[in-house]
């Protein structure tokens, strides 16, 4: 079975550790990064999380080789951050498929204004809601990002 490589992403504190405990089992959290693996739709996928800390931006590089898709999260009682769009632009220089999870809708559910060529999924990171639909949506994409690929090298 092939195993998808998915990048997490987002300021400190936007949710992004809590999120992960909601779909890995054993998520293993250390001061550089948190690591865990999944089965989502008989797909297995491992994801790496990178701190929200400045300190951390080189993380970002390490992690984002061989990547297949991302996840920004971007905490909405903030709103879209420089840092976030900063995120946004490193994962579109990537080239790979991503979803936004505008969390914390608990406490503010208003819509974000970012213009973005990806999906903005509304989600509660401590309740899990809005979770497994965005990660649903990033294999969609994802799916049809290999698909797009197949096509290309079958043309060429």
């Amino acid at each position: 079975m092939e195993a998808k490589k998915i990048i997490v992403l987002g300021d400190t504190n936007s949710g992004k550790t809590t999120a992960l405990e909601h779909i890995c089992k054993n998520l293993t959290k250390t001061t550089a990064l948190d690591y865990g693996k999944a089965l989502i739709n008989d797909k297995k996928a491992h994801f790496f999380c990178s701190p929200g800390n400045k300190r951390f931006t080189f993380m970002q590089d390490i992690l984002s080789k061989n990547l297949d898709g991302a996840i920004v999260f971007i905490d909405n009682t903030i709103g879209i951050t420089k840092n976030n769009m900063e995120l946004i632009r490193f994962i579109e220089e990537k080239r790979v498929p991503y979803v936004i999870f505008a969390n914390k809708q608990d406490i503010n559910d208003k819509p974000l204004n970012i213009d973005v060529n990806a999906p903005i999924i509304p989600t509660n990171a401590i309740t899990g809601q809005g979770i497994k639909n965005g990660l649903e949506r990033l294999f969609k994409l994802m799916n049809n990002e290999r698909m797009k690929f197949r096509q290309i090298a079958v043309a060429v």
